[in-house]
């Protein structure tokens, strides 16, 4: 099978989307031909996945071009003219010129080499992706697989104006129309897309969640004190707070139970918030650490005794983090600080605990709880943890499997 596949990010681009195409593309029995972006000033990863490009059949990295005066437009319209900046990083995104550059760059690649593709694969975020492929779907008229890493019109985290939610509306509405399949990483957010389409578009939406790679994995069993970790970014309504505000909970109740505890947050964020937010908790319980690689992180996960997922306060929450799936991996206790919803679920059916983060009286009970279990764990020198039924379902080879079939499929 030829795919043509669009993806901004890729490797060595250090974002979390790149991790999750890299792995898919390179465990997929076929030949493919990926266009990916080469952004200069973007934070770079060399771990990630670094053997994937090789089992690629061609990759085209096409440059993301800016001019020299967009910083300072972006700068001065964010200042004064929100609604500019806006439609100029919103409608859907600020990769509009990558686009066209990417349709170019796949005209002059097509013809003389020869390739035709037998589907087309485009992953979201970003957008722009999507937006290739419904070009390419109308020029080439091959099958057009859509991938969405997070819901679209409908993100709760997406900061829309009025103009720019019915602009991110009407694109995705062409490319629901348009798409063959459109995949979701879970049933939720195929639940949340859709609630405004009809159940005739809704039977082309499939689940194909994230994945993780069980080979990867080989850290040493953890050692010293109780060390749970989160491994992630802080940004608008996801903080620190609820951790922070139950461990004061608990230390209020039993200032000696959490000697020889140590929470780590490892990632990008405002560390002296963190720190503010801390004070008052005994030293070392709560410790900031800034990225690391991506190679390192699942080091680090491999050499906790617990890991953490932290989600902004919510009624339902749609959000599958893709680090909770490398968490999976490492084979670690889990306790979720998230509301109902995706990630609560799958949580629950590995066998972790979950706590609403806008619940504290539970969340301190429960995270108390967490840490006897951690505890007992340690004594009995248990190594491995929850539902491998479960856990199968997220591996590489499993997700590349069912990729391929949903392929297969639309092919026929």
């Amino acid at each position: 099978m030829n795919i043509l596949a669009i993806s901004l990010a890729y490797p060595p681009l250090a974002y979390p989307r790149s991790i999750q195409v890299a792995r898919l593309l390179k465990h997929t029995e076929a030949k493919v031909v990926l266009f990916c972006a080469d952004e200069p000033g973007a934070r770079l990863d060399e771990t990630i996945e670094p053997d994937a490009e090789a089992r690629l059949h061609e990759c085209i990295r096409v440059p993301v071009i800016t001019g020299p005066t967009a910083g300072l437009i972006d700068r001065l319209s964010h200042k004064f003219y929100k609604p500019f900046w806006n439609r100029r990083n919103l409608a859907p995104d600020a990769y509009g010129h990558w686009r066209k550059d990417v349709l170019m760059s796949i005209d002059r690649y097509l013809q003389p080499n020869g390739f035709r593709p037998d589907v087309i694969v485009t992953f979201a975020q970003p957008f722009t992706d999507h937006l290739i492929g419904l070009e390419l779907k109308k020029r080439l008229g091959r099958p057009w697989f859509a991938h969405f890493s997070d819901p679209w019109a409908d993100n709760p985290f997406s900061p829309f104006d009025e103009k720019t939610k019915s602009m991110n509306l009407e694109m995705e509405r062409s490319v629901a129309e348009n798409a063959d399949v459109l995949a979701f990483t879970s049933s939720e957010t195929i639940d949340l897309f859709y609630q405004k389409y009809t159940d005739e578009l809704k039977k082309k939406a499939v689940v194909l969640p994230q994945c993780f790679d069980p080979t990867q994995f080989s850290g040493d069993p953890p050692n010293g004190g109780i060390t749970v970790r989160y491994l992630g970014n802080f940004y608008g309504r996801r903080t620190p707070q609820p951790l922070v505000d139950a461990l004061k909970q608990i230390a209020l109740n039993d200032n000696e139970f959490l000697d020889e505890v140590s929470f780590e947050l490892i990632g990008s964020g405002d560390a002296e918030e963190v720190r503010r937010l801390s004070s008052g908790l005994p030293k070392g319980l709560v410790v900031v650490r800034p990225n690391v690689s991506y190679a390192e992180s699942l080091d680090l996960m491999s050499r906790s005794d617990g890991l953490l997922v932290i989600d902004a306060p919510a009624e339902n929450s749609v959000v599958l983090p893709s680090k909770l799936i490398d968490y999976i991996g490492a084979n670690r206790p889990i306790f979720g600080i998230t509301p109902t919803g995706t990630a609560a679920k799958l949580i629950g059916e590995l066998g972790g605990t979950v706590a609403d983060p806008a619940e504290l009286d539970q969340l301190a009970s429960r995270l108390k709880d967490f840490i006897d279990e951690l505890r007992k764990r340690r004594i009995a020198q248990q190594t491995k943890w929850g539902s491998n039924r479960v856990r199968n379902r997220f591996t590489a080879e499993s997700v590349a499997s069912d990729f391929m079939s949903m392929l297969n499929k639309v092919t026929k």
